[in-house]
């Protein structure tokens, strides 16, 4: 095995060590600490996976005092279940969340991506629906999320809603440049076989 070989190897090791210890940490209104992966925050509940389990349970909100995730950022839950976060997005445990989760449900892009996909088999003609789709902002009813009572808060609403809008982007200029690489492949390869022909 060469050396580049063991070093590939090394770090995949390591980062799948990392990968398997980074938790997100639970701090209940006891003290008590649950090192655990948290799925969702419910307005009754959370649900998390415990370490060392694969099992989701649920931990009722008013036992909790804070949810910290595993990037650093947390959340705390009040007695009359409205969560205090920080006004600063970046350190908005909620509007995190809120991009988290539109990362996991929305899937409302792909009409409009097979759309650009299509048209961009027809240069220039594919550009302007990836113009005009891409700088459309997804409609309500095409986001997929799946909290109402998370979604009616502010936090999560613009984190959830500003990550659907870039991931909508980013598939509509992606099913752009492979239709149009599609169509620019196909014209050389015709180029390339009438000059074969040519020079026979």
């Amino acid at each position: 095995m060469t050396i580049k070989k063991i070093i590939a190897l090394f770090f995949l090791v390591y980062s799948g060590i990392l990968s398997t210890t980074a938790q997100d940490i639970v701090t209940l209104k006891s003290g008590k600490e649950l090192k655990s992966r948290i799925i969702h925050i419910n307005t009754k509940d959370v649900s998390v996976i415990p370490e060392g389990t694969s099992d989701t349970i649920s931990l009722l909100r008013n036992e909790i005092a804070k949810l910290q995730y595993q990037k650093g950022i947390s959340v705390y839950l009040s007695d009359d279940e409205a969560p205090i976060f920080n006004k600063e997005p970046a350190n908005d445990s909620l509007y995190y969340l809120g991009e988290k989760d539109a990362n996991r449900y929305y899937r409302g892009y792909k009409a409009a991506a097979t759309g650009t996909l299509i048209c961009s088999f027809f240069i220039p003609w594919g550009l302007v629906p990836a113009f005009a789709c891409s700088s459309t902002p997804p409609a309500i009813n095409s986001l997929g999320y799946k909290d109402q009572a998370l979604f009616k808060n502010s936090s999560y609403f613009n984190g959830y809603t500003e990550q659907a809008f870039k991931i909508k982007k980013k598939k509509i200029w992606k099913n752009f440049a492979i239709g149009s690489g599609i169509t620019v492949g196909y014209y050389m390869l015709l180029l390339i076989a009438a000059s074969a022909l040519y020079t026979m």
